[in-house]
């Protein structure tokens, strides 16, 4: 008898659920289907600026949508991107005048396209994003800063940009 009850509780709770879900889950968003990132443009002169934006953007995608992700130039969906600029400049200035922190900034040029029809999933030819670190005030303990600052800045930009494909009208 007892076993019946909680049983029935049980299975209460499980029918009466309210059908919500967390928003983070993969959804449909590229079920069965190749998006093809291959690396991105670097119009810059930063070393390898292009290969950390476009492998953040690969595991991002990997991580938040069903897409099978790919390098290759091909695929039912390409990604393209072009690295536009990329610029340091202090903004913080200890008491004698030595930059104590700095900010990133990153211009991208985005386009995302469906294979079979040409269609225009996501376009964006300058998007900006944003970063700062800082510096530590002893010399002696100087530990650069920026490299972490940068994979920072990459996993900012690979997360608006599959939120905007995730989340496109």
């Amino acid at each position: 008898m007892r076993l019946r009850v909680l049983v029935l509780s049980l299975l209460m709770v499980i029918v009466s659920s309210c059908g919500y879900r967390l928003a983070s889950r993969k959804g449909d968003v590229g079920n069965g289907q190749t998006i093809a990132v291959p690396t991105f443009i670097n119009s810059t002169y930063t070393y390898r600026i292009e290969q950390r934006m476009t492998e953040s953007v690969r595991k991002e995608l990997a991580r938040r949508t069903h897409y099978r992700v790919t390098s290759a130039d091909t695929g039912d969906v390409v990604l393209r991107g072009e690295v536009l600029g990329y610029s340091t400049a202090p903004t913080v200035f200890d008491p004698s005048a030595r930059a104590a922190q700095y900010a990133l900034g990153l211009s991208m040029k985005v386009l995302i396209t469906e294979s079979a029809t040409g269609k225009v999933l996501f376009e964006n030819g300058a998007m900006t994003v944003r970063e700062t670190f800082q510096l530590s005030q002893n010399s002696g303990d100087f530990v650069p800063e920026d490299p972490a600052a940068v994979d920072r800045l990459a996993e900012s930009f690979a997360s608006a940009v599959v939120a905007s494909l995730v989340h496109r009208q």
